[in-house]
């Protein structure tokens, strides 16, 4: 889980304020695929998010 947390940190580079919590994302939804076995409940936590952060940056 940290190796594939890694990558997925390293493939948010141009946004370097973000990198920890890309990390953390990337734990977060690599261990709900471990419990689930299933990409989906994943994919609905990565755009929850990204849905957070792009509230964050409008009301910023």
């Amino acid at each position: 889980m940290v190796v594939s947390s890694i990558i997925f940190m390293i493939v948010h580079i141009p946004t370097w304020n973000v990198l920890p919590i890309a990390f953390i994302t990337g734990l977060v939804t690599s261990w709900v695929y471990e419990k689930t076995h299933s990409i989906l409940p994943a994919i609905i936590i990565h755009g929850v998010f990204n849905g957070i952060a792009l509230i964050l940056t409008v009301l910023g």
